[in-house]
């Protein structure tokens, strides 16, 4: 039976680098069924059902970072997709002109290969070691790897390369990485619309992976996480309840009100619902 590899990937230069991977993988380990989806899959609607399928069966997952998709959410959603199937020793975030230190947020949690010999080697024996019957022994993918690293190195070194102009990299504007953000968000709830095709667990995983990536916005960036739970606030009611699980969206607005520090928003709209319900009293506008 083939390994599965699944890679996950973020903007044009950790797309190349995946890519490369994915070539370079099952020319050295024959067994290895990579999956690399070709297509820019931030935007929301193209990830479908094949994807999540792939996410679900995979054996490993190897995460390609750079030093301008560490704070993507989509690299967050999908890293907390694979760690829900995987144990979190099979889920490595691969770094490319990285150390472990850039790393920050829910990607620390992984483990981090840098992208040189010694350090790519142990993540090439953690795929050999889930390989079962197919397992190569220890001399043979010594020499296996000795005589396709090379290659790999090579073609990682000519992408990087190419991809340095020699100028800092920009940082992402706020605005983009909250419209990303609700873009997932969009695109769940359109998938949840589909009763014979949620379950209370997808629900749950859903919760899990959008608190993940609003402690890293809100680590990163302020303010900006407590806006982005307000706007994601509705659309998971929405959710929660379309599914039949509305006491999930309750735990998610709880847990959401303990993290974030008091503002003019949530945790006042809330009080004032508490007070007037236990005052048995009907809220009016105006």
């Amino acid at each position: 039976m083939a390994t599965k590899v699944f890679i996950s990937w973020s903007g044009e230069l950790s797309r190349k680098l995946g890519e490369a991977l994915r070539n370079w993988l099952p020319a050295t380990l024959q067994y290895v069924k990579p999956y690399f989806s070709p297509d820019d899959i931030e935007k929301g609607a193209k990830w479908n059902s094949e994807i999540a399928k792939e996410l679900e069966t995979s054996n490993v997952g190897v995460i390609c970072l750079t030093q301008d998709n560490t704070e993507r959410p989509w690299i967050l959603f999908e890293s907390g997709a694979l760690s829900k199937s995987l144990d979190k020793a099979r889920v490595c975030t691969l770094l490319f002109n990285l150390d472990a230190a850039d790393v920050k947020g829910p990607l620390t949690s992984f483990q981090a290969t840098k992208f040189v010999r010694e350090d790519f080697k142990r993540l090439v024996s953690t795929i050999n070691n889930t390989a079962g019957d197919a397992k190569l022994e220890t001399s043979v993918l010594d020499g296996v790897f000795d005589m396709w690293w090379p290659r790999l190195e090579g073609q990682v070194a000519e992408i990087l390369k190419t991809d340095d102009k020699g100028t800092k990299r920009e940082r992402r504007p706020e605005r983009d990485i909250l419209e990303e953000i609700l873009e997932l968000t969009r695109m769940n709830a359109e998938r949840a619309h589909r009763p014979s095709r949620i379950t209370p667990r997808a629900i749950v995983r859903l919760i899990e992976n959008l608190t993940d990536v609003i402690l890293c916005s809100a680590h990163e960036h302020g303010d900006m996480g407590l806006s982005m739970m307000e706007r994601i606030d509705n659309p998971i009611k929405d959710l929660c309840m379309e599914a039949g699980v509305p006491e999930m969206y309750d735990q998610f607005h709880m847990r959401m009100l303990k993290m974030m520090p008091p503002s003019r928003g949530m945790r006042e709209r809330t009080g004032e619902h508490e007070s007037g319900a236990d005052a048995g009293e009907p809220r009016h506008s105006g």
